[in-house]
């Protein structure tokens, strides 16, 4: 019996070898050998040393698995959720102006549309949003970061006078780097992606309006070693939006849910396709934010404001979160309004505290027209 169970716990212990020299070499590549390992590690725990299972195998490597749990957070963050912020924010401003010039609160800065009761809107907004992640994976410290660059343009038509109905188009690109171990090199890798949302808009009151939106796209991550993957993208929200005037102060508030999917098949490496790779992955988020701007005349609005997000992520791929699922989100900024001309613009900074392992950055600037 000896002589049967001595080859296998030499394999088993070769296995194991082979999947921590890869951390620091092929693995870290994202190349079909990095894979390979991970399909041992699938059949036997032991060959996923040194993680305790295919779960933080995966999560340890975010930049060869973009359907992990790290991963997917910080890429819907900046691209579906971006898209249905944008999308409130110019509604509510649009629908809640009646006392003067308006800016929704809560969701990350977004483009602002002008006041007034024009038929037609057109709008846009781009955003720089920058996620850095680092967290413990086993004996090992990960570092993952992604850079996401994201456009989006929308129009709408009031349909009636308390109901907008409009459709936005966005465009995604991120840059990443990932870096398995302290030693390993970082390497790179990019995301790009795309998004049509229908959305609608409609006043309750002076000071409350709802707004909601669905969102289909399609997304793809590429890595070093020729890695690909490629998914769909699928989000919807809704949002309850409050605005108030208090002679030149504005108060406003939101409460909201949004929900992101993305679902990928199988990665390939050059060419070929790596079994047991396709995820799919589901982001939820209850948000709640209250801000507060001042006009100071000549056009200009400078605020403040402070929103609670509350996160919880599924995949089928991994079970670890190593991000944190609760965070705080302050926003500054300024926008600009010429009235007359039914044009704004703006400009404004977020950022998010409180998540143990992740911190998350954004720059927006918008404009708007009406006419």
């Amino acid at each position: 019996m000896a002589n049967h169970v001595f080859p296998r716990l030499v394999a088993v212990v070769s296995l194991g070898v082979l999947a921590f020299s890869g951390n620091a070499t092929a693995s870290s590549t994202c190349s079909s050998s990095f894979y390979t390992q991970y399909q041992s590690c699938l059949s036997n725990s032991l060959a996923c040393s040194p993680y305790a299972s295919p779960q933080e195998y995966v999560a340890a490597h975010p930049g060869c698995f973009p359907g992990g749990s790290s991963a997917s957070q910080a890429q819907v963050s900046g691209s579906s959720f971006q898209q249905v912020g944008a999308i409130s924010s110019s509604l509510s401003s649009r629908m809640l102006g009646g006392a003067g010039p308006t800016q929704v609160s809560g969701a990350p800065v977004q483009g602002m549309a002008a006041g007034g009761k024009n038929a037609w809107n057109l709008w846009g907004n781009v955003a720089v949003n920058d996620t850095r992640q680092s967290f413990a994976i086993g004996p090992n410290l990960i570092k993952n970061d992604l850079n996401v660059t994201n456009l989006v343009v929308g129009a709408d038509y009031a349909l009636a006078p308390g109901m907008v109905l409009g459709v936005s188009g966005a465009f995604d690109r991120g840059e990443g780097s990932m870096q398995p171990t302290a030693v390993a090199p970082r390497e790179a890798s990019t995301t790009k992606g795309y998004a049509i949302a229908p959305y609608l808009g409609y006043q309750l009151s002076k000071e409350l309006a709802l707004d909601a939106s669905i969102g289909f796209g399609s997304g793809k991550n590429s890595g070093s070693g020729n890695m690909e993957s490629e998914g769909d993208r699928l989000f919807y929200a809704a949002n309850l939006n409050y605005s108030r005037w208090v002679r030149n102060l504005q108060f406003t508030g939101k409460l909201g849910y949004l929900h992101g999917e993305e679902d990928f098949g199988n990665t390939k490496v050059n060419g070929a396709t790596m079994n047991n790779t396709a995820a799919k992955n589901k982001l939820d988020r209850w948000l709640f934010g209250v801000q507060a701007g001042y006009w100071m005349g000549d056009g200009v609005q400078p605020y403040a404001g402070l929103s609670y997000l509350a996160d919880r992520r599924s995949s089928s791929q991994a079970g670890t979160d190593p991000v944190g699922k609760s965070a705080w989100q302050w926003a500054l900024g300024v926008n600009f309004f010429s009235l007359a001309s039914g044009v704004t613009g703006g400009i404004g900074y977020t950022r998010e505290d409180g998540r143990s392992n992740q911190k998350n950055s954004a720059v927006a600037a918008n404009i708007g027209m009406r006419f």
